[in-house]
């Protein structure tokens, strides 16, 4: 958008001022079209949230599964289990020098019934996250309502990795429920833009994978 001269006959000064205004009003336009997307992200996750709890609230899910990579993720699930008393618990991308019991004894130093949660350390990305559930759901039979804990920039992409690796005959039903950030802390409002542009990149990166070289998740 580039604004129009006012003048018949327009100075170089005035020439690269108007120019520098278009070019202002072109990024503020983008920034503005990106932060919406941004809001999107963060408004999807609470409606997630709140379909969880709607689901959940008379029978629980019959796995819990949660995807590592940010603070309180493991702890948010750790009360979701007690809150739906469901001890099994699925930790996908967990660092090889960690266990069960260095992960939730800082968290519930008095827990005693740890050998329903299970760890995968093979993830090492969102989509090897999701790779390695669909490989545990399917070799764990009769798991089909599957409540998936992450930060909430990352619900969505997620779901958009969910939906394209899923096979036609799954009868999986996941549902999300997201641990929220405080964007107060520039950190945190870092985060969620770079995660938009992940987002972004992952649907264009899915594309291609799909139709050039399906992903095998059996």
């Amino acid at each position: 958008m580039i604004l129009k001269s006012k003048y018949v006959f327009e100075t170089k000064s005035t020439r690269i001022y108007r120019h520098l205004q278009s070019l202002l009003i072109v990024l503020l336009s983008i920034f503005m079209a990106y932060s919406f997307a941004c809001s999107i992200l963060l408004l999807d996750a609470r409606n997630e949230t709140k379909n969880s709890k709607t689901s959940f609230i008379q029978t629980p899910p019959d796995l819990i599964v949660v995807f590592t990579g940010g603070p309180g993720r493991i702890e948010y699930a750790v009360k979701k289990a007690q809150e739906f008393k469901q001890p099994n618990v699925f930790i996908t991308g967990v660092h090889e020098k960690n266990s069960v019991k260095t992960l939730i004894n800082p968290i519930d130093p008095n827990a005693k019934e740890t050998e329903h949660i299970e760890i995968d350390y093979t993830a090492r990305n969102t989509v090897e996250n999701v790779i390695s559930t669909f490989k545990y759901l399917r070799n764990n039979r009769g798991l089909n309502k599957i409540l998936i804990i992450s930060s909430d920039y990352h619900i969505m992409r997620i779901k958009q990795i969910i939906n394209t690796l899923i096979k036609k005959d799954d009868q999986f039903n996941f549902y999300f429920s997201a641990v929220p950030s405080n964007y107060l802390h520039f950190k945190n409002i870092k985060i969620l833009y770079i995660e938009t542009f992940k987002l972004i990149r992952t649907k264009v990166f899915l594309l291609f994978w799909d139709q050039k070289s399906p992903i095998d998740v059996s």
